[in-house]
């Protein structure tokens, strides 16, 4: 079902506005151990949780956040967050598990790269990838985004630190 505006249309997947009949998708999936598992989320988001964070996070005009659609269906979400860093932005990006390996992040990135790029000319952007997130590692490497470090043991996961990879891409390179 497809319920908000197409904002940027690519060949496989569209990316469009996220709106509240996506929540139950975004709690879901959030909940789930292999997607939160490669995000910062650490805790249970109950239904009301979700809602604040559509209102105060989605819905809010700081950043870009966009639902990942292929054939009218929600498959994932990618956002675009401005740093701190003058024309810097990074991108998040997940895909629900059914939908992975179907080549849609590495368009939904593509696309988002692309706008960051023409439309809010961004000079830099950036992505982060956990050691062990192999999926996620090929979607920036075959994008051309170069891995230009690691943050050792940063995040802590079933037991166990481990090292996330910073990559970048900056706008002469794309």
């Amino acid at each position: 079902y497809m319920t908000g505006p197409v904002f940027l249309e690519g060949n496989e997947v569209n990316l469009r506005t996220i709106e509240e009949e996506d929540i139950d998708f975004l709690q879901k999936n959030i909940n789930r151990p292999d997607v939160r598992r490669f995000l910062t989320v650490r805790k249970p988001i109950n239904k009301a949780q979700q809602m604040d964070f559509f209102e105060e996070v989605i819905s809010s005009e700081e950043d870009v956040h966009l639902a990942v659609c292929s054939e009218d269906q929600i498959t994932g979400i990618i956002s675009l967050e401005e740093a701190e860093d003058v024309r810097t932005a990074s991108i998040g990006l997940w895909i629900s598990p059914q939908h992975q390996n179907n080549g849609y992040g590495t368009e939904a990135v593509k696309l988002i790269t692309e706008y960051g790029f023409k439309e809010l000319n961004y000079h830099r952007i950036y992505a982060r990838a956990y050691e062990d997130n192999k999926g996620s590692q090929r979607i920036w490497e075959k994008l051309g985004f170069e891995k230009e470090g690691e943050l050792r043991e940063q995040t802590y996961y079933n037991g166990e630190f481990r090292d996330i990879y910073m990559y970048g891409i900056l706008d002469d390179e794309w």
